[in-house]
């Protein structure tokens, strides 16, 4: 005889929708995984790869764009799209990080990406030459230009510490910083941490690193760089927004973002 107060909805779990890029990462993941795939080596053409999954080639290029926004492969027109030259368990660890970022809690987020990005800001004021200099500036006038059109800037701020990584010429400190990034791109849409004019205080926290970085000072670079970190989550206290934002809200923030991706990326392409 049936229990009627068994409450069948308890053991019911939610559906995740994947979406065709999503899949495209996961195959990639698998090839990697098998070894058929190694770090270093070419991916086929964007028309190959469009054919082979029997998707538009859009669909394509956007999951080959996430993949290079976060470090796992490079694109340019001479060599086309390479696998970057990391080890198997860090590009796994990067892809796995995309497609299925656990619930990190903001404390969590926090504390390990202050600590982190400090250290990034004081080994890239030790170890960037003149070039890498000029690539933080480059991703920090793109945040800026960003902010000032009061558009979204989640992205852009990422570069901005991604290219300050890079500058450390550590990569096991860039793939670390990387892999949080899916992390924070999430904490930050789901709450609307731009706001309130968090992106252009933000942009200015920005140019002070930017600053101690080209006059070489170490300590200094380190501390502006965790006040920055501490700042964005103390904003995010304050604000005390919950990050129940509505599905359009969330449909009008991605359509920004796809926006913006790919008219920086047909930028690259003229100017490449």
């Amino acid at each position: 005889m049936d229990d009627p107060d068994f409450d069948v909805s308890r053991h019911l779990q939610k559906i995740k929708v994947r979406r065709p890029p999503d899949i495209i990462i996961e195959q990639i993941s698998d090839l990697i995984a098998r070894r058929i795939i190694k770090a270093g080596q070419k991916l086929p053409a964007e028309r190959v790869l469009a054919e082979r999954f029997d998707v538009s080639r859009g669909t394509v290029r956007e999951a080959l764009r996430r993949l290079e926004f976060f470090g796992i492969v490079r694109t340019s027109p001479q060599s086309g799209t390479v696998v970057e030259n990391l080890s198997e368990h860090v590009l796994l660890g990067l892809i796995n990080n995309i497609l299925n970022a656990d619930d990190t809690s903001p404390e969590m987020l926090i504390e390990v990406r202050g600590a982190l990005e400090a250290l990034s800001a004081r080994l890239a004021t030790e170890r960037a030459h003149s070039g890498q200099i000029d690539e933080i500036r480059k991703a920090q006038q793109r945040m800026r230009e960003q902010a000032e059109a009061n558009a979204y800037t989640l992205e852009e701020d990422l570069l901005f510490h991604l290219k300050v990584a890079e500058a450390t010429n550590n990569n096991l400190l860039r793939s670390l910083i990387a892999l949080m990034g899916p992390d924070v791109l999430r904490f930050s849409h789901q709450h609307a941490t731009y706001k309130d004019g968090r992106m252009h205080a933000a942009a200015n926290e920005h140019d002070a690193i930017i600053d101690a970085i080209e006059r070489r000072q170490p300590e200094e670079a380190e501390r502006l760089m965790k006040q920055h970190i501490d700042k964005s989550y103390e904003h995010y206290r304050r604000t005390g927004d919950s990050g129940d934002r509505s599905e359009d809200d969330e449909a009008k923030s991605s359509k920004t973002v796809r926006t913006r991706r790919a008219k920086a990326s047909t930028s690259t392409r003229k100017s490449g």
